[in-house]
């Protein structure tokens, strides 16, 4: 996947037969949910960078087929968000009964909220961004936890692929003033986003801390929370785990130490 997000990696895997074997995997129903969804993320990565067609040569029409395809696709529903595509995606993406679904789901959310992407182009037009509200409210209301928060947190508290996918939607979905709200409301997603020992794994930690950014940068952004004197200890919480960076888990630093021993005698 890392290959996938890089202008030389993509080169190097738009020349093997890569594309073809995810989307071999994809449409392979008797395979694993488990191979399915990871297929669907590299794929995702991989055919959304820009400059893929650079690297795919005229005679591959195959692959072409299928990045036109798969970018006709995406592009439909970031514009459009059709209401009955979004919706199974968002009610799979907080089943928990359904793993497979679930994971890959989480991971289609979160393109579809904005994380792969940046600045002005995270939120989508207006009609699109009112349904991924409506939808999202409407699964939350539908389920347990009542409220998209609920649902936010159920995802944070499962196994670590799914926490990751969560991550991912997350940082997209928190550039939409409602969904900040709906973390700063749960103080438990804080404590989770802003824990250095939750994540054990480099991508996870990675994945956290950006996670983090995203929540601390909208909160920064909002005048109307930073002006709070409720959330000021949210906010403290925020900068100090910006601050920590991704990979520290330790907040105690201590200074070299000279160390005294007896001389060994002969």
């Amino acid at each position: 996947m890392k290959l996938a997000e890089v202008q030389h990696g993509t080169e190097f895997l738009s020349k093997t037969t890569l594309v073809q074997l995810l989307s071999s995997t994809i449409s392979n129903m008797s395979k694993e949910d488990i191979l399915r969804s990871r297929a669907m993320m590299i794929s995702g990565r991989l055919l959304s960078n820009d400059n893929i067609n650079m690297f795919i040569g005229e005679s591959n029409s195959g692959v072409k087929t299928i990045i036109s395809d798969h970018q006709t696709k995406e592009q439909h529903c970031y514009s459009q968000l059709s209401p009955p595509s979004a919706r199974h995606v968002i009610d799979a993406a907080f089943d928990k009964q359904a793993r497979g679904k679930q994971l890959a789901s989480l991971h289609s959310l979160a393109n579809i909220s904005g994380e792969t992407r940046s600045g002005s182009n995270i939120i989508l037009n207006s009609e699109a961004e009112e349904s991924l509200r409506c939808l999202i409210y409407e699964a939350a209301s539908k389920s347990s936890k009542l409220t998209p928060s609920g649902l936010f947190l159920s995802v944070l508290q499962q196994d670590s692929e799914v926490r990751l996918a969560a991550y991912r939607v997350l940082t997209g979905l928190v550039a939409r003033p409602w969904c900040l709200m709906e973390i700063c409301s749960k103080q438990e997603i804080i404590n989770i986003v802003t824990d250095p020992h939750k994540e054990t794994t480099k991508i996870g930690m990675e994945a956290r801390y950006k996670c983090c950014v995203a929540i601390h940068r909208a909160f920064m952004s909002s005048s109307k929370l930073t002006g709070n004197p409720a959330l000021a200890a949210i906010a403290a919480k925020l900068q100090e785990a910006v601050s920590r960076g991704p990979y520290l888990a330790d907040k105690i630093y201590r200074e070299a130490q000279p160390m005294v021993r007896t001389a060994e005698r002969f």
